[in-house]
C-alpha cells in the first residue's frame, strides 16, 4: 500500500468537478463504488485519482486502478477511525490551507476572476464547497502521523535492514558533494532608497486624495508580479502568511483605510485594506523595490574575491568567514553548510543541483573555494556567492558508512509502512466494507472485501 500524503489538489476538484457539470443529461456522472464504515468512495474519486495520475505521466493498468482505489479505501478508513477517534482539525488550519491552495491556483489560471470564470462560482462559493474536502484531507494526514507516530529506530534497526536487501539490489548512488557558500546580497545606495520611497509616498498620497486608484497604480507601477495584475489584492490570507511587519500593518488598518508607506525586507509598500474576517484579511498593496546597481554589485563580488583569497591562502576558514559575512539566514547558522530540503541533510544528489551550483561544484576538487558567482535570487534580485565543495562521493552502492541516513530513513519509511500496514488489518476486523463487484478480482494488500473468504 502506498503511503498517501495530502496531494490530492484542489485544481484536479476543480478539474473533474467541471468535467462532470460538462457531462449531457441523462447519463450516470457519478456512483458508490465503495463504503467504508460510513465513508463512501465515489466513481469520480477514483477517475480523479487516475487522471492525475496519468497527466503525471503515470501509465496504469488495471493493477494501477486497483493501487489506486486500495489508497482511497485507506484514506476512508484513517477518516472514519478519525472521526471514531474524535481526531479534531484546527479551523485556522483549513482556512490557511484553503488560502493557500487558492491563491495558488488562481496564479496557475491567471488571476482569481479566471479561477472564478472556469469554475463558475465566486472565490467565497469555492471555499464553502471545498471546506469539508479540505477538512478531510488535513483529519487524514493527521491520523497518519498517529498510526505511526511511535515509530521509533535504532542503529542496529539500520544495519538489519541493510543487511536484508539482496547482494544484487543494493540501490546505485548517485554522485554526491556536500558544500558551503557565502552569499552576499547587494544593498541599494541611499540615494535610490530616497527616490522609491519618494515615488510610492507620490503614489500613497494620490490614492488617498483619490486622484488615482490602487488598483491601477498596481498593475501599472508595483513589482510583486503575482498581485500587480490582480490589482495589488492578495486574496484572504491568514496572519502569519505574509512578513510581520505586512501583517502588523494589516491589523491596524479598517476596511477601506490606506496605510502609511512602510519597508519589509522585499521594498517599500503602502496597502489598502479590503476586508478583515478574525485573524484573515484581504488587501491591495503596491510595492516598489529599490533597485542595485552595478557598483553595489562589484563591491560585494570584491569582498568575496578577498574572502576568497583569505581561505586559499590559509589565513582564516571558510565556516568562520561564512559566519561572520554571509547574507544567507538558512546556512550562515551551520557555518554555511547547505542541507538538502528532502532530505534535512547536507548530502547532494549531484543530478538534483540547480545548473548554476552544479558547473561550479563539478569543476572543483575538495577544500577547493569558487571564483564568485553571480547568481538570481528567487525574487529576482541578483547576489553573489562563493562555494566551497566539502565532500564529493562517486557513484557507488549503498554502504552504511556513506550513506547511513538514506539508509536510516528507508528503514524508518519501511517501519511506517509496517506499521500502517498492521494498523489497516486490525481496524478492518471491526469495521463495514463493501466493494462494487466491478472491482471484486482487485489484488489488493488487504482484504477489503467481506465476500472474500479469505478475510478473517
Amino acid at each position: 500500500m502506498r503511503t498517501w500524503s495530502c496531494t490530492t489538489s484542489l485544481f484536479g476538484a476543480l478539474l473533474l468537478s467541471g468535467a462532470i457539470q460538462a457531462q449531457p443529461a441523462g447519463i450516470v456522472i457519478d456512483r458508490v463504488i465503495g463504503v467504508v464504515g460510513r465513508e463512501a468512495v465515489l466513481y469520480s474519486d477514483l477517475t480523479g485519482r487516475t487522471e492525475q495520475a496519468r497527466q503525471n505521466g503515470r501509465t496504469l493498468d488495471k493493477g494501477g486502478i486497483c493501487g489506486e482505489l486500495e489508497d482511497l479505501l485507506y484514506e476512508k478508513l484513517l477518516l472514519e477511525q478519525g472521526r471514531i477517534d474524535s481526531v479534531v482539525v484546527d479551523e485556522a488550519q483549513i482556512d490557511g490551507e484553503l488560502d493557500r491552495r487558492i491563491r495558488y491556483f488562481a496564479a496557475q489560471l491567471g488571476g482569481e476572476e479566471k479561477l472564478e470564470q472556469f469554475y463558475g462560482k465566486s472565490v467565497t462559493e469555492i471555499r464553502a464547497e471545498f471546506r469539508d474536502q479540505v477538512h478531510d484531507q488535513l483529519m487524514v494526514q493527521n491520523m497518519q502521523q498517529k498510526v505511526t507516530t511511535d515509530t521509533r529506530i535504532t542503529p542496529r534497526d539500520v544495519q538489519r535492514f541493510y543487511q536484508s536487501i539482496p547482494s544484487d539490489s543494493v540501490p546505485l548512488i548517485n554522485a554526491e558533494v556536500e558544500y558551503a557558500q557565502i552569499l552576499r546580497i547587494p544593498k541599494a545606495s541611499e540615494a535610490e532608497e530616497r527616490r522609491v520611497r519618494r515615488k510610492i509616498e507620490e503614489f500613497r498620497e494620490s490614492v488617498q486624495k483619490g486622484e488615482k486608484d490602487i488598483c491601477t497604480v498596481a498593475i501599472l507601477y508595483s513589482e510583486d508580479p503575482v498581485s500587480a495584475k490582480e490589482c495589488g489584492e492578495l486574496g484572504m490570507v491568514p496572519l502569519g502568511a505574509m512578513v510581520p511587519e505586512f501583517d502588523a500593518v494589516a491589523m491596524s488598518l479598517k476596511e477601506g483605510e490606506v496605510s502609511q508607506v512602510f519597508k519589509t525586507q522585499y521594498g517599500y509598500h503602502f496597502m489598502q485594506m479590503v476586508e478583515r474576517r478574525g485573524e484573515h484579511y484581504n488587501a491591495r498593496h503596491v510595492l516598489m523595490r529599490p533597485q542595485v546597481g552595478s557598483t553595489e554589485l562589484q563591491a560585494e563580488r570584491s569582498l568575496l574575491d578577498s574572502l576568497a583569497g583569505l581561505v586559499r591562502n590559509g589565513k582564516a576558514r571558510f565556516a568562520d568567514l561564512a559566519t561572520e559575512y554571509s547574507d544567507d539566514e538558512e546556512s550562515k547558522g551551520s557555518n554555511g553548510l547547505v542541507i538538502e530540503p528532502n532530505s534535512n541533510a547536507p548530502r547532494w544528489d549531484m543530478g538534483a543541483l540547480d545548473q548554476q551550483t552544479f558547473f561550479v561544484l563539478d569543476k572543483l576538487k575538495e577544500a577547493e573555494v569558487s571564483e564568485p558567482q553571480l547568481i538570481v535570487l528567487p525574487d529576482a534580485s541578483k547576489a553573489y556567492r562563493i562555494v566551497q565543495l566539502l565532500v564529493r562521493t562517486p557513484p557507488h552502492r549503498a554502504n552504511l558508512k556513506d550513506d547511513y541516513r538514506m539508509l536510516q530513513q528507508a528503514a524508518e519509511g519501511k517501519l511506517r509502512a509496517e506499521a500502517a500496514q498492521q494498523w489497516v488489518a486490525e481496524k478492518l476486523e471491526g469495521t463495514y466494507v463493501r466493494i462494487d463487484p466491478e472491482y471484486a478480482t482487485c489484488t489488493f494488500s488487504h482484504v477489503w472485501n467481506p465476500t472474500d473468504t479469505t478475510r478473517k
